[in-house]
Order: structure tokens, then sequence, then C-alpha cells
């Protein structure tokens, strides 16, 4: 019998190309039909693709994200904005790029953070809101310890890891406890569910094992496998579990703490390098972001990359391979990358990675495992791609935005603006073919699964912190004038202040939106992980430091903080944010929009437009706003009692909700009087 001829496909899609297997052309393909979005073809026709190539320009692909459109390069007349030889224009500039340093003065340790840390711009917006000199610098020399707004604020509680700090993980918990076996199950899949979307290099299966073996019968010489690994998951599960009101929901941060403390860092920072000690570093860092640690996260996640380059995991030499082993090691090696880059820049501080001596490929889409649960984040790898993109521009940025040795001359702050524009188009060409799940700059996308859900949320999370990040200079520019025109007369140069300002906020705001659509429609049990409050915090931050420079705009205003009150609810709605709940967090952050309000432009019809919008404004005074600076910071007040409960970034409780007025505050937000902290009476 004669075979029939083999029939010719004339195109196959990006998916099937990129694995180098057979498409049938169709949509979608016989290798797609699990997952019909990844199914995407290239436009036009191969026999006239290389001529238009050869004869028209490659043509931008529309915008996606609701931002608005990068400027376009400079024309027109700019004569009147010319860079000329101006010390204080230079000095200026140094300015932007400074950092602040803390002591801590009872132990005597120092840590320094860079220009782009929320600590750094904490400081600033404390400085306006004081109404210090305008051009006041966070190069000047300190007498204290602490600068003032930092202490003003509490953050320094955050910064230290001593017991003196009020760390209660070493101090207040049991040797052993028993844990019951069905809440421990509980712990373990609320990790997986809710976690390892965001960092998915862990196997179930394999910690379930573990797991289980913790219940049989013990035999001699056989230690559990992975057992420090093992306690790491239940403590990170314990901290984003959603449990019915009871009192076993209560002292699951207990859990979390006391299994976080099982695994001593000792015996991490000395063990033989292993990809398991990478593992449980990654861990280790994920656990301080739930405490909106980001100091030991740092210090955590540098660890980890150390230990990985001893193990080789940047050479392709040692990690290429298309057994699942070897994709395990790439996949690793990029969400450590991913998380170290990240919360370098949010730091403020130097990555310990080098793009020149890093070739390891990214992770490709492999078949899924049939027998395997929450096993799809680790076999669909497209969020640890544009993940890992994103963080190479945010080291990028952290150098030629933030870094000083980017203004070596004034010549160099000429290129300012180009280098934005730069950066700000890779940026967004990261998002240009993202699968739909992933469209986090489209709120009709259909809701997909949690783990797409919680990957959505934080792809969105990294791309506008890092947008906000690069024009948020811009910002923070104007405050040294009396107004964003005189700052683009006298300062600016070629650079389009307003347009850089709007840019950042922008960002701010649409981050804010996406969260409040992700945690109030789409998917609101991520309301108990707390890593990503702190880049809403960040976000907020922001929009309120614009606030300052809006003047005489009340509607303006009036649209900036309804989206700091989108912010404020959802940190509210956080379960847990550090030590405590989210209700804390968003008081605080109420309490600076009120100051904020007050520092701006005295203008009476903006400030009564703002408290006739928003209410829980309306209880601000002109006697509680900061008009003076002092010559010695106000000191907390602390409670009579060592236990210090920790609270979010700002720690606000001890600082700016205390005084006779607390509990009233505390009451008129309609928060139930038998939840204040002791902290607060």
């Amino acid at each position: 019998m004669t075979p029939s001829p083999r029939e010719r496909v004339s195109r196959a899609c990006e998916h099937c190309r990129s694995r180098k297997i057979k498409c049938n052309g169709e949509q979608p393909c016989n290798a797609c039909s699990r997952n019909p979005q990844r199914c995407a073809y290239r436009t036009g026709s191969i026999r006239n693709r290389k001529s238009r190539q050869s004869k028209e320009q490659p043509r931008a692909p529309a915008p996606l994200l609701p931002a608005p459109q990068s400027p376009a390069p400079l024309r027109g007349d700019y004569s009147n904005i010319r860079l000329i030889d101006d010390p204080a224009h230079y000095k200026r500039q140094y300015e932007l790029r400074a950092g602040i340093g803390v002591s801590n003065p009872e132990s005597g340790n120092f840590q320094f953070y860079g220009p782009s840390s929320g600590c750094a711009f904490l400081q600033r917006i404390y400085q306006r809101i004081q109404k210090c000199p305008s051009r006041e610098s966070l190069l000047t020399c300190r007498t204290g310890p602490i600068p003032d707004g930092l202490q003003k604020w509490g953050i320094e509680r955050f910064m230290f890891t001593a017991d003196a700090d009020g760390d209660l993980r070493r101090s207040r918990l049991a040797a052993e406890a028993f844990l019951p076996q069905c809440l421990g199950d509980m712990f373990i899949e609320a990790y997986f569910r809710i976690v390892h979307a965001q960092m998915p290099v862990l196997v179930y299966s394999d910690i379930l094992d573990s797991w289980n073996q913790m219940w049989e019968t013990p035999i001699r010489g056989r230690p559990v496998k992975n057992q420090e690994i093992l306690f790491m998951v239940l403590a990170l599960g314990a901290r984003v579990i959603r449990l019915k009101k009871s009192e076993q929901e209560n002292r699951a941060d207990e859990w979390a703490e006391y299994f976080s403390s099982r695994v001593s860092e000792g015996s991490i920072f000395m063990q033989e390098p292993s990809v398991k000690g990478v593992h449980l570093m990654l861990l280790k860092a994920m656990y301080s972001l739930q405490l909106m640690r980001q100091n030991d996260a740092y210090l955590y996640l540098g660890h980890a990359t150390r230990t990985a380059m001893v193990l080789g995991l940047h050479r392709s030499q040692v990690t290429n391979g298309r057994e699942p082993s070897m994709h395990r090691l790439r996949h690793t090696f990029w969400i450590m990358y991913i998380f170290e880059r990240l919360s370098s820049v949010y730091m403020g501080r130097p990555s310990s990675l080098s793009d020149n001596q890093i070739d390891t490929q990214y992770p490709e889409d492999i078949p899924s495992y049939k027998d395997e649960l929450f096993h799809l984040p680790a076999v669909e790898c497209t969020w640890t791609r544009v993940m890992a993109e994103i963080a190479k521009l945010a080291d990028h940025i952290s150098v030629d935005v933030y870094s000083p040795a980017s203004i070596k001359s004034l010549a160099d702050t000429a290129k300012v603006e180009q280098t934005l524009l730069d950066y700000d188009a890779a940026l967004q060409a990261t998002t240009r073919c993202l699968p739909e799940y992933l469209h986090f700059f489209d709120d009709s996308v259909p809701v997909g699964e949690d783990w797409q859900e919680i990957q959505r949320l934080s792809l969105g999370f990294a791309y506008n912190i890092v947008r906000m990040l690069l024009y948020r200079p811009a910002l923070v520019l104007t405050t040294f004038f009396t107004s964003t025109s005189e700052a683009q007369r006298i300062a600016a140069g070629c650079l389009r202040l307003q347009e850089c300002i709007d840019n950042s906020t922008t960002a701010a705001r649409n981050l804010i939106s996406l969260a409040h659509d992700v945690y109030f429609q789409r998917f609101p049990d991520i309301r108990y992980d707390g890593a990503l409050a702190s880049y809403m915090v960040s976000a907020i931050m922001t929009l309120l430091y614009d606030v300052l420079n809006l003047g005489t705009e009340p509607d303006k205003a009036r649209e900036t903080f309804a989206l700091v009150e989108q912010g404020i609810r959802c940190l509210d709605d956080i379960e847990h944010t550090g030590y405590t709940v989210g209700k804390v967090l968003s008081m605080d952050l109420m309490k600076v929009a009120k100051q904020a309000v007050l520092a701006a432009d005295p203008v009476v019809d903006t400030n009564q437009v703002l408290v006739d919008s928003f209410p829980w404004l309306e209880n601000w005074a002109p006697d509680n706003t900061i008009n003076t600076p002092s010559t010695v910071p106000t000191p907390p007040i602390f409670p009579q009692n060592a236990a210090f409960p920790m609270l979010g970034t700002l720690a606000g409780d001890v600082a700016m909700l205390s005084g006779s007025g607390v509990n009233c505050q505390w009451l008129s937000n309609g928060l139930d009087p038998r939840s204040i902290p002791g902290c607060l009476y």
C-alpha cells in the first residue's frame, strides 16, 4: 500500500519553535492544547518576511500599559534650558544620589541605605513634612545614631536583628512543641498554594515525604530528610495560611516563629555549599520579607548568591542539560537572581552578581508532571524569564541612575533623560510577549488559577516598582525649589521634570490599582501574604510625596488620595504584616497622609475638598502638624514591658499614634477597641 504523502505545515507557533518540536499549525496546536494562551504565531508569511524586513523598518508594537507613553526624543527650542558650569547644580545632582546611615545605639552596629531605598525616601518625606530648609541635604552629618525621621516613625526596629530590637523569636519560644499532623498538612499546603508560585524551587512530594517521615517510628542513624527545609516550609505556611476564626489562627504566627527559630543561621553559614543550602537561604529570605525585614532578606540572598556561584550555577557548563535535575538548577539560579537583584535596588545597595559572568540559560517550559501537585509554576517558566529581565533592568537603574559614579561630571547629567527613556522602553518591551494570564495591565483578563493570579500580581508589582524608582529622582529634585517650573528652569537641564514625575506617580497608581483589584476581587486569599506589603507602602509614599507639591490643584489632590485610600484598604486587609496585622500599618499611613495634607501649601479650599471627599482626614488639626524642626528628635514612647510587638515598615503605632489621642484614633477608624495593642495604652 502506498503511504499517504506527508502533509506540509507552513507555520509553527513560538512555543514549538523554542522547543524544536513538530507543530500542526492549528490554533491552538497539539502541543499547546492544554495551555492555549501560549500558542502564538508570528505575523506575515515566510516567503516575504525577509524582503519586508529589508525594505521596512521594524514597527514598534502598540504600548500595552495604561501608563502614559514614553516621551519622544527632545524636539523644539530648549535654548532657555541649558547645562551650565554651576557647582550648585552638580551638588544637587549628588544630593539626589545620597543615602542614609543608621547605627544601633545598643550594639554599635551600622547599616547604610542607598538613595533608591525606602528608608532614604521616608527620611525625605519627613523633612518635607517638617518644612525643613529646601536645600537640606542627607549628606549633612548628624549627631544622633538614627536619622530623625526614621526615629520618629520607629523604622530602626526593622533594621537590626539583635534581641534588643524586640525580636521575640529567640526569647519567648519553647524549646520543643507538638504540632498536630493535620495542622502541619495545612501549613505545607498553604506554602505551596501561596509562596511556591513566587519561589518555585521545591517539590511538593519531597516535602511531603519529609513530613511523613516525622511521624514514622524513629530509626537509629536515619535522620529526617531535609528537616531544615521542612521547618522553613512549615514556618512560611503558618504565615500565609487561612484558618477560620479560632484560637489556632491566633497561634499560627507563633508556630511560624517557632519553626523559623529551629533553623539556626550558624549552621546555614558554616555548612558545605549545596543546592539545599541555596534553597534554605531563599526560604529564610522569603520569611524575612513576610516580616517586612528587608535587611535580613538582603543578607540571606547575598549568602545564597555566593553559595550558588561556588556551585557554579551561574555557568552553563554546570547547568546545561535536558534532565529535570538540570532544569531545577537553572530555575533555582534565576529565582535567586530575581530576588537578589530586586532586594538590592530596593535597599539601595550593590548586587552580588555580575551579568558579564553569567551564561546559564533561562529555564524553558517543560512538559507537566501528571502525578505531581503544585508543579505548574515550576514547568511554566514565562514568569521567571520576564522577572529576570526586569531584575536586570533594576540593577542597571541602580547603577546608572542612583549611583554617584553616574555623574562624574556635569556632562553626564545631559545623558540622564536618554538613559531614562532607554530603560523605560526596555522595561515596556518585557510585557509584549506575555501569556494572557500574566497581563497585569489588563483588569479584564479572566481570573486564572491561584498560582497564575499570584504570578500576575508579583510581576505587576515588580514592573511598577522598577518604573516608579526609575523616575522618582525627578520628584525629589523638585522639592529643592518652590515649584516644578522653577526646578525645570534652573536645574533640570534638558530633563523634562513634569513628565518624569507623572511617569513615577503613574507607576505608583498602577501598582495600587492592581493590588486593589486582586485583593478584593480576583484572589482575596493573597492578603495572607505580607511579602508584598513593603512595595505597596513605597507606592503610597510616592503619591503622598507628590501631594506635598500639588499646591492649588484640588482635583489632582482628590484623585491622588483616592488611590492612597485604595492602598490603605489593601494594607488594612492584610492579615499578617510583621508581628501584627495590616490594620496598624494602614493606621500609620493614614496619619502620614494627614500630615502630608497639612504640610502642603496652606490652601484652605484644597484641604476642605480632601476632607469632604475622604472622611478619615476630618480629624486633622493644625496643632498636630510638625511645622518647625527640632534640634533633638522626639523619642518614641516604648511600652513598660520588654515585649515590644513588631509592626510593619513604618512601625507607627509607637511614634505616630502615641499620646492621648491614640485610642480615639483607633476607634475613629472603626477598629475593635479590644484589638488595641498594649503599647498604645
